[in-house]
């Protein structure tokens, strides 16, 4: 019988934010490929889980296909972890998804946490509808750009350590009005979430470190 590939969602923060199903299909695979092995390796451990571990980030994707492939048809079980929350949301994994489902392997989602509904979830607003960009832009201008969007409903965005103070900055001058939740380091004892205007965040928020995600609200933008 073909193998399966196994798409894994992984914590984001917290190891014990695992699934007892998550764990049971890494023990039963016979390979495990990673966005990063020095980030996995480390899940594997804290679970004692002793499994051949491959590097394949976004830019080796289109490369492991080949063997993974050949693997699956040798009738080898396949995980596929990213470094954290579930692969193909902003994070490598569906090239290879769609070059499995081609070859007519199977593939089984295993769920798990995701930044995205952590993040919704501790919002406290109830959102009928929302637009994800992923990760905003490196340029100013296009940061810029992206901001200037009108929206017709709330837009969720993720944002580096490096740049969130500058999109604020950007924000602030363009829309001093805008209201905004911020959240930083999901499921992490430094967790911590941020509502107000960008002039408010830019004097509430003492250190930039961490990953970022926010939430744009439309009415501010059109008024």
């Amino acid at each position: 019988m073909p193998g399966t590939l196994f798409l894994i969602g992984t914590p984001i923060g917290n190891l014990k934010d695992i699934t007892l199903r998550a764990l049971e299909i890494l023990k039963s695979v016979d390979v495990v490929y990673c966005e990063d092995t020095r980030r996995s390796i480390k899940l594997l451990n804290a679970y004692e889980i002793k499994k051949p571990l491959k590097s394949c980030p976004h830019f080796k994707e289109k490369k492991q296909i080949a063997p993974i492939l050949d693997a699956l048809a040798g009738g080898q079980s396949i995980a596929y972890v990213s470094d954290a929350g579930m692969p193909g949301l902003c994070d490598p994994g569906e090239i290879l998804v769609a070059a499995v489902r081609e070859a007519n392997f199977k593939v089984e989602i295993i769920g798990g946490v995701s930044s995205l509904t952590h993040f919704i979830a501790g919002l406290g607003e109830e959102l009928e509808s929302f637009s994800f960009v992923g990760f905003l832009p490196a340029r100013v201008i296009d940061r810029e750009k992206v901001f200037s969007q009108k929206l017709a409903a709330p837009m969720i965005f993720f944002e580096s350590p490096h740049r969130i103070q500058s999109s604020l900055e950007i924000l602030r001058d363009k829309y001093p009005d805008i209201r905004l939740i911020l959240a930083k380091e999901l499921s992490k004892i430094s967790e911590d979430f941020f509502s107000g205007t960008p002039t408010q965040l830019l004097g509430k928020i003492k250190s930039f470190k961490g990953e970022w995600i926010g939430c744009l609200f439309p009415a501010r933008l059109e008024s």
